[in-house]
């Protein structure tokens, strides 16, 4: 009898000890394949984008942190300006790690800038800290020409900006 119960003891013990084991497994399991939600962490968005007053049409459209404009203008001094925020809501500070300024300018006539709001170049490095904002400025126009070009100009624009974290 007294065989019987340590025989079942032993039992019960190894059960408890499988068990445990296995649900050891499970947990590590799934600590290892969970998502985690870095967005308080690393979040940068292009915001708040407003054209300015006498600006031609244009179209404009913003993807994750690509802006691509596509503008048209027919006669000497007009112009497409517009302004967007860059605007970090995450906790960590970024740096711009690459910047991506791709164009097509008929004629290469049509003039162009991407600058900070203060006018300063945007350069590799520049820093966006923590729950600050930056805003861009981008003008297209067309300057005064010797050589009359009777004709409408077009120039298509398109900017990337890609940060990394500052650890």
């Amino acid at each position: 009898m007294k065989k019987q119960l340590h025989i079942l003891q032993g039992f019960i013990i190894l059960t408890i000890i499988l068990i445990f084991g296995l649900l050891s497994i499970k947990f590590i399991y799934h600590i290892r394949h969970e998502k985690l939600d870095t967005t308080y962490m690393w979040n940068i968005d292009f915001e708040n984008l407003q054209v300015s007053e006498g600006s031609k049409e244009g179209n404009l459209t913003i993807n994750d942190n690509e802006v691509s404009l596509d503008v048209e203008l027919d006669n000497e001094n007009e112009f497409y300006e517009f302004t967007i925020d860059v605007t970090n809501n995450g906790t960590l500070d970024a740096k711009i790690s690459d910047l991506f300024f791709n164009i097509e300018n008929d004629k290469n006539i049509l003039k162009y800038s991407l600058t900070y709001l203060d006018d300063r170049q945007i350069a590799k490095d520049d820093i966006l800290a923590s729950k600050e904002k930056k805003t861009i400025k981008v003008k297209v126009y067309y300057p005064i020409q010797t050589n009359k070009v009777y004709e409408a100009l077009n120039l298509k624009l398109s900017f990337r900006i890609n940060y990394t974290a500052i650890i």
